[in-house]
């Protein structure tokens, strides 16, 4: 009964969070108490803190995509001006927050994006999926809920165009592990990775067909990143030992 009570106060808190920093503060409680709850092996607590991590990564993308809509100010000499709503630009806002533009961007995704339709299409999948999750006991994942949304934007707005991919970083020039801002992306998807089921013959086959192509080419990325991910843990722990 604690927990449920602890789950409505989160989602209450997270729906009033009108700034980026307040959601992200959410996201990372949240990933941490995933973290303290796998270590428990408490199945309950771990499936309502990874619902509370995911819904915090919507409400940035939410609260992100409102920072587009700008307001025209006329000055004394008469020139007018863009600022985005509140006076703040879209990326002071993001690193105030500690949240990369490439985040960010993810997470409007999961917001459903920019029209209208299609945002209440991928608000109505996240539902459903959370709903599917709690029912069967099974901690949502990042992965999940983005095959939901985009689903969902599929059936509501047709073919999505594919996600572009981003050039491998060259041998001599190795792509910095984000540690600070991004860690509790990291800790929660390599949580996620940790604990699933290794029949991947089974877990491929339940992919939309339409994903196959983004899913393989996000899997390659991160077998090029989880190998720095791995050395920036293990420097860290021998700077601090």
């Amino acid at each position: 009964m604690s927990a449920l009570v602890r789950y409505e106060q989160a989602r209450t808190a997270l729906a009033e969070c009108a700034r980026i920093d307040e959601a992200s503060e959410i996201r990372d409680k949240a990933a941490a108490l995933a973290a303290y709850a796998r270590q428990r092996d408490d199945r309950d607590l771990e499936v309502w803190v990874r619902e509370i991590h995911l819904r915090a990564c919507v409400r940035i993308g939410v609260l992100s995509r409102d920072l587009d809509q700008a307001q025209t100010v006329r000055q004394a000499d008469g020139a007018t001006v863009r600022l985005p709503a509140g006076g703040k630009s879209k990326a002071a806002a993001l690193a105030d927050a500690g949240i990369s533009t490439s985040t960010a961007q993810h997470y409007e995704e999961l917001a459903g994006g920019r029209e209208e339709q299609a945002q209440a299409a991928g608000h109505a999948a996240m539902e459903a999926y959370f709903a599917q999750s709690r029912a069967d006991g099974a901690p949502p994942t990042m992965a999940g809920l983005r095959g939901a949304v985009r689903g969902a934007l599929q059936a509501t707005l047709g073919p999505l165009p594919p996600r572009s991919k981003r050039p491998s970083p060259p041998p001599e020039q190795p792509k910095v592990v984000p540690i600070g801002a991004d860690w509790a992306d990291w800790t929660a998807a390599v949580l996620t990775v940790a604990t699933l089921p290794t029949d991947f013959a089974s877990l491929a086959g339940r992919s939309p067909r339409a994903l196959l192509a983004d899913l393989r080419g996000e899997a390659r990325e991160a077998l090029q990143r989880l190998p720095l991910w791995i050395n920036a843990l293990e420097n860290e722990h021998d700077h601090s030992a």
